[in-house]
């Protein structure tokens, strides 16, 4: 389930016309979502996971200006652009449940402002136009920065689904199940290992269920959320 393509590889890859670097960034997403196949009209697949979006749009105070493109392919959903929700029609397979929490997490990142924050921190670093000599000088700490805000754009993005997917019925044995789907995977450049996930779930998890034992990151980011 991503969010982003934070390599910087990929970024540079959508550099054939220089500008600023926001502008790189909108073409690369650009150029990714041009790589879906839409999801044929009847597919009964892709119509629950419609139909699980609008649940989860209705059970959001003030929810965001968010489009949802159902495509083809193997299990996946990404936000590309901020605002486009990307979800295969494979998610339409998936218990209510993971299928809500799958969702309601990119949800998240949409809600929670990742895709300004990332533009944010690349704008930091160049401020100007796009060229190699603005680049390569900033590219080890753009890069390791980027990985620890991929990282803890994630986290925020699971607590903020969670809370959701508990308001709605449902609870932590579907946020396991979803995170175990793909086996327990080590930490990558944009997701946190599979074991801080569901560590950081469970803390949550205990968090809803008694306030007063409330502590640490997992208590801080639900707190954020309400703010």
């Amino acid at each position: 389930m991503r969010l982003f393509a934070l390599c910087l590889g990929w970024v540079w890859a959508a550099c054939a016309h220089a500008g600023d670097i926001v502008g790189v960034l909108e073409r690369s997403h650009q150029l990714r979502l041009h790589q879906f196949e839409a999801a044929s009209a009847d597919s009964e697949r892709a119509a629950r996971v419609r139909t699980t979006f609008e649940r989860l749009l209705a059970s959001t105070a003030s929810p965001p200006e968010v489009e949802l493109r159902v495509v083809t392919g193997r299990l996946n959903a990404e936000v590309l652009l901020g605002r486009v929700l990307v979800v295969s029609e494979a998610a339409g397979d998936l218990p209510e449940g993971e299928r809500l929490l799958l969702l309601a997490h990119e949800l998240g990142h949409v809600v929670l402002g990742h895709w300004q924050a990332l533009g944010a921190l690349y704008r930091t670093h160049i401020p100007g136009e796009v060229r190699p000599e603005t680049t390569d000088p900033v590219a080890a700490v753009l890069g390791l920065q980027a990985h620890r805000l991929a990282h803890r754009h994630e986290f925020e993005a699971d607590a903020w689904g969670y809370t959701l997917l508990r308001r709605l019925g449902f609870g932590i044995e579907h946020a396991v199940a979803l995170l175990m789907r793909r086996g327990a995977t080590p930490d990558t450049a944009t997701h946190p290992a599979t074991r801080r996930r569901v560590a950081q779930l469970r803390a949550i998890d205990t968090q809803l269920d008694h306030p007063d034992l409330a502590s640490g990151q997992a208590a801080a980011l639900v707190a954020d959320r309400d703010r």
